[in-house]
This record gives C-alpha cells, structure tokens and sequence, in this order.
C-alpha cells in the first residue's frame, strides 16, 4: 500500500468511535504459479447511519428502566393499598379468571355492607354520640336502568323495620326523575306487623346516602341533610299508613347523572372497566339512616 493511502485508513480508523454502529467487509485473494504463491486481504470498515448505536440504545433502556420502576411501584402500593383495606378483594383476586376484567370484583364497600346492614349502630353527632339503625339497599342493573327507563319510572326497595319491633320502611329510586337524567332517592313509610304499638306520627330524624366505590381516603359519599318529620310534610307522609299500603315519600335525595357516571382516579379499576364511584359492577348502593 502507498504511504497516501495508509494515511487515508488512518483518517477513518479515527474518526470511528466505540459509540458508532459499523460494517465490516473482508476480501480474500490468492495468486498461485509455479514461481511465486502470493496473498493478498484487503479490508473495508463502513460506518452505517440511521440505526442505533449502542450509548443511545443505553441510555433509552436505563430511562425505560426508569420508568418501569416507577409503574410496578405504584401498582404495589395500590394492590397494598386495596388488599389492606378491603380482605374482600383478596378472595375476588384468588376467584377470579386471571385475563379477566376488574368488573367481577366485590364492592370496595362490601365488608361495611356485611359488618352494619340492617343493625342498630352508635353514631357520633355533634354534640356526642347517639342511637341509630343503618339500612343499605342495593340497586342492582342500575346501568340498565340509567339506560333504558322512561322519565319517572321508579324502583321500590323490599320492606324493611327500623330496629326491632320498628317502623316499616321503604326506599325508592328513579334512575331519571327528571327529563334531564336526575336521578332520586326517597323513603318513606308502609304498613307494619308493630304499626299498633308504635307512636305516629313517625317521629325519628333521617338521613340518605349515595355511596362512593372510592378508595376510603378519598371517598365522597353523596348525603342528604338530617331531616326531621316535625317540620317536613304532613301527616299523610308520616301518620300511620292506612288504606294503600304505601305513604308516599316525603323527602328524597337528588344526583345529577354525571356524578352517578364520574370515575375515580383512586382505583385503577375504574378507569380500565364499567365501573364508576357511585357504580359497581352495574349497581349503586344506597345508605339509610334513622336516628332514634
């Protein structure tokens, strides 16, 4: 080789680094005579562009990395989080079918249900502490409901007494109250086995309550007022029903339909399924409280 062109390889040797992406291309001849058997290589070093090199490929894979840290630490911290607070779910996750979606799994509030439906509770108010009866009804195929029914149509809870030997009650709600997608939650009273040993008019504060599927720190459940039947209504709402076995309802709850329909961001559940903060797998839930 000539002295320029040694110099022309040593040009392209240093302008190659260990970062560039190359293609290596060798060439082989052997001249072969009863005199003389010379050999002869020659060798061809490109550098390509427009692929990856190796520092950037690095650098993407450890930010990559990163990132992916980061993801699998919140979603520890969520199912902790979840498993903590709810055991339920750990029953739901062990019965569940491994590709299937979050919408198979019991209510967030589903323990609360279990541990204080239909029971009578102490209850902090604001000046202490007093008596209550706690009753959750829950209103399942509501998102059939909130689809298909007529404005007005309603959906009557199953009869149920407030405390033993209590006043027999009801729940009510109308997926659409008003043509505008409202929808309303009213109780009122019904004819009872203990009606002739009570005292009428019915004399107990209420209270309504929509509940939120949220994580419990950041739940909003939607409640009424604490209204007291001395001063709403006549006594056609809370005397002692007679004739139709219903009186109708006195007061009642109103949510606009976005709220009902408004997703969490605190459970990951609710974005990636049907589920919403005030629906679950198809239901909402329905909190009443009667002070006594």
């Amino acid at each position: 080789l000539s002295t320029d062109t040694l110099q022309f390889l040593a040009t392209i040797e240093a302008n190659v680094s260990s970062d560039d992406v190359t293609k290596t291309q060798h060439t082989t001849c052997k001249i072969a005579t009863e005199d003389v058997v010379a050999n002869a290589r020659a060798t061809v070093t490109t550098v390509l562009t427009g692929v990856c090199k190796s520092k950037t490929m690095d650098e993407k894979f450890a930010s990559l990395e990163e990132k992916l840290s980061k993801e699998f630490a919140d979603v520890k911290w969520l199912l902790y989080s979840i498993l903590e607070q709810q055991p339920n779910y750990l029953k739901s996750v062990r019965n569940a079918n491994l590709h299937g979606t979050f919408n198979g799994y019991l209510s967030p509030r589903q323990d609360e249900i279990d541990k204080f439906n239909n029971t009578m509770q102490n209850l902090s108010v604001l000046n202490g502490s007093m008596n209550a009866f706690v009753y959750y009804w829950q209103v399942r195929n509501f998102n059939v409901m909130l689809a298909n029914w007529q404005t007005g149509r309603s959906m009557r809870s199953p009869t149920f007494y407030a405390g033993r030997s209590g006043y027999a009650m009801y729940l009510r709600i109308a997926p659409k109250y008003f043509p505008d997608g409202t929808v309303f939650v009213g109780v009122g009273l019904t004819r009872g086995r203990y009606d002739s040993v009570l005292e009428w008019p019915f004399p107990y504060r209420i209270r309504l309550e929509v509940l939120d599927n949220s994580l419990k720190g950041v739940r909003e459940d939607r409640r009424s007022r604490i209204w007291d039947p001395a001063t709403l209504c006549t006594e056609d709402f809370w005397g002692r029903p007679a004739g139709v076995a219903d009186n109708p309802e006195c007061v009642g709850l109103s949510i606009p339909r976005r709220i009902i329909l408004s997703k969490s961001l605190s459970i990951s559940a609710q974005r990636y399924s049907e589920n919403t903060r005030y629906m679950w797998n198809g239901s909402v839930l329905i909190k009443l409280i009667v002070y006594l």
